[in-house]
């Protein structure tokens, strides 16, 4: 079967609508562990996976992983400056107010992946480092180290590099943002 590519702009008052939605589960969030919304991100996960939603979702749902992922990492450890702007976007999921309702066929999880989309771009600085990282860890893994202290030190080293990526990244964009009007989820 051929594929059909469709493709939609959100407009300002779309996105108005999902600052708003995002504002929301940020208050909702309010006094919620860690772990209560990691579970309820991994928890919206294994529910797309299991309602086998389409492959635009799951896509989405691969990204929300990584996130997940990122987060859980002991060997990547988020700054303590960047920890809690992940977490807030993951409480979202703590209960996602659906525009669409989930048992939709085809179409329940579109307003999900599109809050992933907008999370994943605004933390698309700390993903590409986090995949570069995990990456590097991979191809170290599978070098021969004279001791585990020795993999540890080059993946300390690996992060320490990353981060300045990152900042260095984050910080254009905040001085585009300035003179351009940006998009910020929140």
């Amino acid at each position: 079967m051929a594929e059909l590519r469709v493709t939609f702009a959100l407009s300002d008052r779309d996105l108005k609508h999902f600052r708003q939605v995002m504002r929301q589960a940020i208050a909702a969030a309010r006094g919620r562990s860690e772990e209560e919304i990691l579970q309820a991100a991994l928890a919206k996960t294994r529910e797309v996976r299991a309602a086998e939603a389409p492959a635009y979702v799951l896509e989405r749902i691969e990204m929300l992983e990584t996130i997940i992922s990122m987060v859980k990492d002991k060997d990547w450890v988020l700054p303590g400056s960047v920890r809690p702007r992940v977490l807030t976007a993951l409480a979202y999921f703590l209960d996602p107010v659906d525009l669409i309702p989930d048992h939709i066929p085809g179409f329940g999880f579109l307003d999900d992946a599109i809050m992933i989309e907008l999370i994943a771009n605004e933390l698309r600085h700390e993903l590409s480092g986090y995949r570069d990282f995990c990456r590097f860890r991979e191809r170290e893994r599978q070098r021969r180290h004279p001791s585990s202290r020795a993999l540890e030190v080059r993946l300390v080293a690996k992060r320490k590099q990353l981060r300045g990526r990152i900042q260095g990244r984050q910080a254009r964009v905040q001085d585009r943002a300035k003179s351009e009007r940006r998009f910020r989820l929140w």
